[in-house]
């Protein structure tokens, strides 16, 4: 091999381990080296060529690799969450224990320029499925077109990644939508600008889901606006609406009679007990239910403040229609001083990336302190469901951007009506997560 072949091959090597935030300084390297005449224009020609399709390794957000041109990448990411409960003041015998919360692995990145792309499979042996398995075509920016499994549009803390959320658990309204649909097969259309987000689409049952008639399907639809956004100081409001009809013959009575049914139910905010505080039952022959939400968000800074409030209203047959309704409000401080991410373009807060990692002689990472109150109410007519209310206080200490320590405090402020009325345990909790 010649000197030069050499020095080509050292500057092509050097070239392809540049990061995407170095472009411009590797282009100025190229530059100089033809000005001095260390290589020719057209071996500068073929190096820039050559650069821009060269794979990098990016990792200031965990790993990913990436062509220069943007046009092929993948990220590989895994989500582990060790939990560990304990139930005091409680009537019945409430089971302390551990559990996995969380187990995921994925992959996620773009192809062909156009196309963004996301798979996802929870290994939990408690819920091992798919979640996530979609792609999205951006070649109309902003206009977004989604095919495959995933989150259909509706609130905002439903829509917040499970690593980010501020609490261990999501508050009680994430109870009123999960059990119907947290993440279904639909095509979805969305757009966003400069402070606005809106997104709307069409969704069948959750992949999995057990029937013996006709799938159910659906649609949902949001929108979110935010009239202050500048810098960390952010005011969000938000609107969502779904629509769902039951999965047909989901059970029967004893004449043989087929019933389309839905039920709502609700943990007391922590996983690993079996027992639902709240819980309507199924409710039988069900033409269609449909959600409304509204939201309200701010942040000054290091505080902010988070509400959502929630309705579903089930049009039944020869029985009563039903209405039910629940709220949160939560309160959160950085006591180090970050600010949680907005991404306008979504209308939800990412996680806490820490000012400065922990790490021997550089830093503590960052401390984080919330509260909040919820009620969801599974009352209306015949049914009994019960009214459950809980106050949550919350620590959170993120070491670094993938690893994150949380205790939390859950106090039941009571239970009224159910199979649980009066119920009022205290339940301690704590969450070891790797995100990365």
């Amino acid at each position: 091999m010649s000197s030069r072949s050499r020095l080509l091959s050292v500057v092509v090597a050097a070239l392809c381990a540049v990061q995407p935030v170095a472009s411009r300084a590797a282009d100025e390297l190229l530059e100089t080296l033809a000005q001095k005449g260390v290589i020719s224009m057209e071996d500068y020609e073929k190096l820039k060529a050559q650069r821009k399709t060269a794979p990098t390794v990016i990792t200031d957000d965990g790993f990913r690799i990436a062509t220069g041109d943007g046009g092929w990448s993948v990220q590989v990411g895994a989500l582990q969450q060790l939990d560990l409960a304990a139930y005091k003041d409680d009537k019945i015998d409430l089971a302390d224990g551990t559990e996995m919360r969380r187990s995921r692995l994925s992959a996620a990145g773009t192809f062909l320029k156009d196309w963004q792309y996301r798979v996802e499979y929870e290994f939990a042996t408690s819920s091992a499925a798919l979640t996530d398995a979609y792609v999205t075509y951006n070649a109309y920016k902003p206009v977004l077109v989604t095919l495959g499994q995933f989150k259909p549009p509706f609130g905002m803390e439903a829509l917040s990644q499970d690593k980010s959320a501020t609490f261990m658990e999501r508050a009680l309204p994430f109870y009123l939508v999960s059990p119907v649909v947290v993440r279904a097969p639909g095509a979805m259309l969305s757009s966003s600008g400069t402070n606005w987000s809106a997104a709307g689409g069409i969704f069948g049952e959750p992949i999995g889901n057990a029937q013996s008639g006709d799938e159910g399907y659906g649609a949902a639809a949001r929108m979110s606006f935010a009239p202050l956004f500048t810098g960390s100081r952010i005011v969000h409001l938000g609107l969502s609406g779904q629509w769902r009809d039951p999965t047909q013959d989901n059970s029967s009575n004893t004449t043989g009679q087929k019933f389309d049914t839905v039920r709502f139910r609700a943990k007391p905010e922590s996983n690993i007990l079996a027992q639902r505080f709240v819980d309507t039952g199924e409710l039988t022959d069900v033409k269609r239910y449909t959600f409304a939400g509204v939201e309200f968000a701010a942040q000054v800074d290091a505080l902010s403040l988070q509400s959502e409030y929630q309705q579903v209203s089930v049009k039944r047959g020869a029985p009563a229609n039903l209405d039910f309704d629940t709220w949160y409000a939560q309160l959160a401080y950085t006591l180090t001083g970050e600010a949680r991410p907005y991404r306008v373009d979504r209308g939800v807060f990412e996680g806490i990336k820490p000012a400065k990692n922990f790490a021997r002689g550089a830093g503590w990472g960052a401390f984080e302190v919330a509260a909040r109150i919820s009620e969801l109410d599974l009352t209306d007519g015949p049914v009994n469901g019960g009214r459950e209310r809980n106050a949550t206080a919350a620590v959170s200490w993120y070491l670094n951007p993938f690893l994150r320590v949380s205790a939390n405090y859950v106090k039941v402020l009571d239970v009224k009506g159910g199979a649980f009325d009066g119920e009022e345990p205290s339940v301690w909790q704590m969450r070891l997560q790797i995100a990365i």
